[in-house]
């Protein structure tokens, strides 16, 4: 058999370069030729043997003969060459008639016997060369199954390894929408060309069939169809196919379905692959995935952006270790995180971790961001860790809104919480540390234009005491040329983000200055103003130490609203303690600095504001002589709070001692105030009960007037009464009349005027009420006594703030002095 170039003949067998079986025809085509030899052969030997001796003659061609041209030769040309030799053999008794019968009979058995051995060696020679080319037909078919090529391009190889080696005609059908697609054709020389565009162009072929010269067998793999393989023989090859050939068929059938379904799920693989590739590289979030070894194996674009790396080939090239060193990482709360505690580690470690937000800073540039994390095991069927899948979200916009509401919500806080201005401001620089910096100074002028540290928050509380330190022994001058000094006399932020030991050499005093400086470790500094209504009041400075971070723009925002709202609490203080000063003054003197002396009588006072300390209250208490004889007492409320209540109080007591003074008259002063208050222009009501204490030679007595006042009580002998006849209020009505009660007074005899602010005290279901305070008044010793019990009772009941002003006056009766003894001694 001939060879094509590049080609080796190997027992029947054509194989390329590469070892594969490309094509084969176990003796096709030799026939002829085969018999023509063996003839020849067996005439030649035959020839010369009669030549030497008829004996020897037939001897050479009945033994030699087939045997030569099984050597070369199929079972079938091996067959016929011994047939032409037995006949010679046989024919050789004609011309050798010298032979006897038995001997005669004896070669003729001789022939035969040896033309069967030969005819059957050659058929063992020729099925082995057979069964040798189709065990390296399925090596070849196997060879290619491992799904690496394209659906396509497998059926082709595996067509082309059939044909010619199995058959003249090969054909590839595929299941393809609900039939069958014609995949791949192959057809052997010299019209393969047009042979397989005819092929090609037949519909596919469903049945299973099998005949001499055509084999249909069906494509089953993993327990389902794939399609059907058929194959076919051409007349000018001289094949037929057997039973046993329709066999192997179906044995190819199901290697090549094999082959077809490896590629299939490969294709698909590939494409799915492809999808998911483009799926997560269009994702906003991070994906990577690590290998159970922890190996990182895959990284979309987002997550090599999110890292700092301008493509994923560049971050899987890059070692895990050196990815981790990029980042100093800290939990949410700003503690260190370690390297063991990251969810991708921890599910190395056969956990199942919760989602991690982390704070990372980038320690090339200091950019502090926020991250989640979240990583998820992907498992074998046995339970075993086949891979780590990442997911990383950057979440630093909404962590930095989170943080400034917070921030701003705590620093609004600590603005209603309290009035103290210091405790304010350490509140203030306590809340910056350690979410926008590792420390925190708050500083304001102080004696000799110097900037005074009045708050110090550091994050770590051994070098709080240092920091301290370092701002009261070297105070800023704010006339100098520090940046401090520079933001205060502005108003504008300074950042500086990368703080040199050339800034620090410059900015300090000493060494000993210098030494702090280095080791406080300042990387990064902000300073904002403290400003308010267009004036710097102080200064708040940031600085990042060991976390490494600079101050971004969002930083500085946050940070300088900080100081505004610091800056609105300085100036909020300056005007609390204005205002209180102002209103203390004011509230002072709507009341009389002490009772004056009344001679037979003994006076004490309550009284209690209500609400804010700077708010001006309404009620007040008076005390004066109408005459040598008789002593004007006064309780009096207004409507309302604050300086307009205020104004109304003045007038409301200024008006009444004026008036009784000059006139003698309480009841004249009381018409005069209505009068007064009925003629503004807005409506001011007013209410007071007027308590005129007159001598006379052996008795005492009291004049009581309510004008929309609660009634006195009287305690006399233990027991409290309520006195006087209630009349219209100040302020309501111009035609008024009150109807003065006048009331002896006896030794030990309480009076006690008081404003409803003490009636109207609220408790956990109800108010005082007047019942209340006639049993509080019951039993009361002396004035001093009853004052007192007024004050334990409302403490005891009062639930909440006070609700409203409270002013209490009592008035204890003496001895009542005798004329004759008073006479006697003015004698």
């Amino acid at each position: 058999m001939r060879a094509g170039p590049g080609l080796n003949v190997d027992a029947g067998i054509v194989r390329d370069r590469t070892g594969s079986a490309v094509t084969a025809r176990p003796f096709a085509g030799a026939r002829g030729a085969a018999v023509v030899w063996g003839l020849l052969v067996a005439g030649g030997l035959a020839a010369v043997g009669t030549l030497v001796s008829p004996h020897n003659a037939v001897i050479t061609t009945v033994v030699i003969a087939p045997f030569a041209v099984s050597l070369f030769a199929g079972w079938r040309e091996t067959m016929v060459v011994a047939g032409v030799a037995l006949a010679l053999a046989m024919l050789s008794g004609v011309w050798t008639d010298n032979l006897d019968m038995a001997a005669y009979q004896l070669r003729s058995a001789v022939v035969f016997a040896g033309g069967a051995f030969a005819v059957v060696a050659a058929g063992a020679r020729e099925r082995t060369a057979r069964d040798r080319l189709r065990f390296a037909l399925l090596a070849d078919v196997a060879g290619i199954s491992d799904g690496r090529l394209t659906l396509e391009e497998t059926a082709n190889r595996l067509i082309e390894l059939v044909v010619p080696v199995f058959a003249d005609a090969g054909i590839v059908d595929v299941v393809h929408g609900g039939g069958l697609r014609r995949l791949a054709v192959r057809a052997s020389a010299p019209d393969a060309a047009a042979h397989e565009a005819k092929l090609m162009s037949e519909p596919p072929r469903e049945a299973e069939h099998s005949g001499p010269g055509s084999i249909g067998v069906p494509l089953t793999a993993r327990g389902r169809s794939l399609g059907a393989l058929t194959l076919t023989l051409n007349d000018r090859s001289q094949r037929r196919y057997t039973a046993d050939d329709t066999g192997f068929a179906r044995l190819l059938a199901s290697r090549i379905a094999l082959a077809l379904d490896n590629a299939g799920l490969f294709t698909e693989l590939e494409t799915m692959e492809a999808q998911l590739t483009t799926a997560l590289g269009t994702l906003a979030e991070a994906v990577t995935v690590q290998s159970a070894q922890g190996n990182l194996i895959y990284a979309n674009q987002a997550a090599a952006s999110l890292l700092g790396f301008a493509s994923p080939r560049e971050l899987l090239a890059t070692p895990a270790g050196d990815i981790v060193a990029r980042y100093a990482s800290f939990r949410e709360d700003g503690s260190p995180l370690r390297v063991e505690d990251l969810p991708g580690r921890r599910v190395l470690g056969g956990e199942e971790p919760e989602a991690l937000v982390l704070r990372v800073v980038d320690r090339r540039t200091g950019e502090q961001r926020w991250r989640r994390t979240k990583s998820t095991a992907v498992r074998g069927t046995g339970g075993e860790l086949r891979m780590i899948v990442n997911v990383i979200a950057d979440i630093t916009a909404v962590k930095r809104a989170e943080l400034l509401q917070r921030l701003l919500g705590d620093a609004g806080e600590a603005l209603a919480s309290t009035e103290d201005l210091h405790q304010i401001l350490q509140h203030i620089a306590g809340i910056c540390v350690p979410e926008l910096a590792d420390w925190c100074m708050v500083g304001m002028p102080g004696e000799h234009h110097r900037l005074v540290t009045v708050a110090v928050a550091h994050a770590d509380p051994e070098k709080l005491a240092l920091a301290e330190r370092l701002t009261d022994r070297y105070q800023v001058d704010l006339d100098g040329s520090s940046g401090t000094a520079q933001v205060f006399r502005e108003g504008r932020p300074l950042v500086v983000n990368q703080v040199s030991d050339e800034v620090l050499t410059h900015a300090a005093r000493a060494n000993e200055h210098l030494a702090v400086l280095g080791e406080l470790g300042m990387h990064a500094r902000l300073t904002v103003p403290l400003t308010t209504h267009g004036a710097t009041v102080g200064v708040l400075t940031l600085v990042n130490a060991a976390s490494g971070r600079v101050f971004s723009d969002e930083d500085v925002a946050l940070a300088s609203e900080l100081a505004r709202q610091a800056a609105t609490a300085v100036e909020n203080a300056r005007l609390y303690t204005e205002r209180s000063r102002i209103a203390r003054t004011l509230q002072e003197s709507l009341l009389p600095e002490k009772l004056p002396a009344l001679p037979g009588y003994r006076t004490a006072s309550l009284y209690r504001p209500a609400g804010d300390e700077d708010r001006v209250g309404g009620d007040f208490y008076e005390a004066f002589a109408l005459n040598d004889t008789a002593r004007m007492l006064v309780v009096g409320d207004v409507t309302g709070r604050g300086t307009t209540a205020a104004a109304l109080t003045g007038l409301m007591r200024h008006t009444l001692r004026a008036i009784a003074t000059f006139t003698g008259s309480a009841m004249r002063a009381l018409h005069r105030l209505n009068d007064e208050l009925t003629a503004r222009p807005e409506t001011s009501l007013c209410t007071a009960v007027c308590v005129i204490l007159r001598e006379t030679p052996g008795a005492a007595r009291a004049d009581i007037i309510c004008a929309g006042h609660p009634l006195p009580l009287l305690v006399r002998d233990g027991v409290a009464t309520y006195v006087g006849e209630f009349g219209p209020m100040l302020g309501a009505f111009t035609d008024v009349h009150w109807r003065p009660l006048t009331l002896p007074l006896q030794a030990g005899d309480i009076l006690v005027l008081y404003s409803d602010g003490v009636l109207d005290a609220t408790g956990a279901a109800d108010r005082f009420g007047p019942e209340r305070l006639q049993d509080a008044l019951a039993g009361a010793a002396c004035a001093q006594d009853a004052v007192a019990r007024v004050r334990q009772a409302l403490a005891g009941f009062e639930v909440g703030p006070q609700a409203d002003d409270t002013a209490v006056l009592a008035i204890e009766r003496l001895v009542v002095p005798d004329p004759r003894v008073t006479a006697r001694a003015t004698a």
